[in-house]
C-alpha cells in the first residue's frame, strides 16, 4: 500500500515538473528580452545627415547616408551609400568629400579616437577656390576625423593637377597635404608627369 503511494507521490512531482519546464520554454520563446547573445538594431535612420563637432565647437565632419543602422551589442554603427565631409584642422583648407558604397563608423575607445571605415568605390576629392585638385580612388579606406587621417592597404589612384599616381598603400595626412605611399612585390609606386602650358602674353 506504502509502495504505491509514493509511486503516485513520485508520478505528480514528475508531472508538475514537466509543467514548470514547459511554461518556462513558452515564456522565454515570448520574451526577447531573455535572449542573450543577439544584436538587433536598436536604431536606425533613413536620408541621414549627421554632423560632428570637435572640442573647441567647430566642425570635425558631415556624413550623410542613404541609411544608418546601430547595433547595440558591438556598439558599431553600418552606412549605406555613406557621404563623408571631413574638415581640417587648418581653417584655411578646404574640406575633403570621401563617398563609397559602404561603410561603418566605429565609436571613441579609451585606446583610439572615433574610425570611419570605408569600401568599396572609395573616391576622397579636395578642390580648393584657384582649381587646384586632388582626386583618390581606392576599394577600401580608414579614416580618423579627429586627426584628419586616412590609411589604406589597396592599391589606390591619385590624380591632382600635375599628374598621377598609383600604389600599393598610402597614408594620408590631410591636414598637413602630406602623403605616403607603398609598394610590395606585385605593385610599385608610380608616378606620371603631366605637361604644364604657360599661356603666351
Amino acid at each position: 500500500m506504502s509502495s504505491n503511494r509514493l509511486l503516485v507521490i513520485f508520478a505528480l512531482i514528475v508531472l508538475i515538473a514537466s509543467s514548470i519546464n514547459l511554461l518556462i520554454d513558452q515564456d522565454s520563446e515570448n520574451s526577447p528580452g531573455l535572449v542573450i547573445g543577439r544584436n538587433d538594431p536598436d536604431m536606425y535612420m533613413r536620408s541621414a545627415d549627421i554632423t560632428q563637432f570637435n572640442k573647441k565647437g567647430e566642425k570635425q565632419h558631415n556624413i550623410l547616408a542613404e541609411r544608418l543602422t546601430h547595433f547595440p551589442l558591438t556598439n558599431i554603427t553600418t552606412l549605406k551609400s555613406p557621404k563623408m565631409i571631413l574638415y581640417p584642422t587648418l581653417k584655411n583648407e578646404t574640406p575633403w568629400h570621401i563617398s563609397s558604397d559602404h561603410g561603418r563608423q566605429l565609436p571613441s575607445a579609451p585606446v583610439r579616437d572615433e574610425v570611419i571605415e570605408l569600401w568599396d568605390s572609395v573616391v576622397a576629392t579636395q578642390t580648393n577656390p584657384e582649381g587646384k585638385f586632388i582626386s583618390i580612388s581606392t576599394e577600401s579606406l580608414t579614416v580618423y576625423p579627429a586627426e584628419d587621417y586616412a590609411e589604406t592597404t589597396e592599391k589606390v589612384y591619385i590624380e591632382e593637377n600635375s599628374g598621377r599616381t598609383t600604389a600599393a598603400g598610402m597614408k594620408a595626412y590631410f591636414d598637413e597635404g602630406r602623403f605616403i605611399f607603398f609598394s610590395n612585390r606585385s605593385e610599385r609606386v608610380q608616378t606620371i608627369f603631366l605637361p604644364t602650358f604657360q599661356k603666351r602674353g
